[in-house]
């Protein structure tokens, strides 16, 4: 009788230890992917920035609307709080002091990933300040947690434009009638992208719903006072700044991962 209580008494302890054990693991588990995570995804995603009420901490007065019709003006004002100080003249003025602005962390390069793809771009460059790239990431996520609910694929928008010199805008100013004299996206806070087409993998689609729910996101994000917002209907993009908070709250914030 004693040998058979021994017996159980050590099948229960060994049934404990192999629940510690598992739930060890298990621990580790969590830890590592929490930590590690951050290495599986593109650079350009690794430098967290602020995120605050934006329509009441931004850093330049924004109201919470669901119209897609923010003015030049006021996307230009934002720009130039929350991008470069000053934009550079010429193309080469800007390649000559790339590596530095991409060491400190001052702009960073966009490229094609799962939420996004970059289009071939003939008047802009492929970079932006850090607010706006996580803001790109913000918006896919966004847009394909919508596009699941609807039962569809995970498709990406696409990027036409990003940031230019006073040289590529002039040059722009003779092909496309809308571009400014004087543009936010001399800042590297702005961006467009199309409204037309998306990607499903490395072939462009062009459904109707899937447009209308990428709309119904930017419109819920435009609420919140993420970016400003203008549907430019010649070059059929959404022209879009992105918002930044007050500095004091985005300095204390801004940190980058490992």
């Amino acid at each position: 009788m004693q040998v058979k209580n021994l017996l159980n008494m050590t099948k229960r302890t060994q049934h404990l230890r192999l629940l510690l054990l598992f739930a060890l693991l298990l621990v580790l588990v969590v830890i590592s992917v929490r930590f590690l995570r951050p290495l599986f995804q593109p650079a350009m995603f690794r430098i967290v920035t602020c995120k605050c009420d934006f329509c009441k901490d931004a850093a330049a007065p924004i109201d919470s609307t669901g119209e897609l019709n923010d003015l030049n003006d006021i996307q230009l004002e934002h720009a130039q709080i929350g991008g470069l100080k000053h934009p550079f003249e010429t193309d080469s003025d800007f390649q000559a002091a790339l590596d530095s602005l991409l060491q400190n962390n001052i702009l960073i390069y966009v490229e094609d990933c799962r939420y996004f793809k970059v289009d071939d771009l003939y008047h802009s460059h492929p970079y932006l300040v850090p607010e706006a790239v996580n803001l790109l990431k913000d918006i896919g996520v966004e847009f394909q947690k919508r596009l699941k609910e609807n039962h569809l694929k995970a498709y990406r928008f696409m990027l036409t434009s990003m940031l230019r010199t006073d040289q590529s805008q002039y040059q722009l100013r003779r092909h496309n009638r809308n571009a400014t004299t004087e543009s936010a996206h001399c800042y590297g806070t702005t961006f467009d992208i199309t409204y037309n087409q998306f990607w499903d993998g490395d072939d462009p689609v062009y459904p109707p719903k899937v447009r209308a729910i990428f709309t119904q996101t930017l419109i819920a994000m435009r609420q919140q006072c993420r970016f400003l917002i203008k549907r430019e209907i010649h070059q059929s993009c959404f022209h879009m700044t992105v918002v930044v908070c007050k500095p004091g709250l985005a300095d204390s914030t801004k940190q980058i991962m490992p």
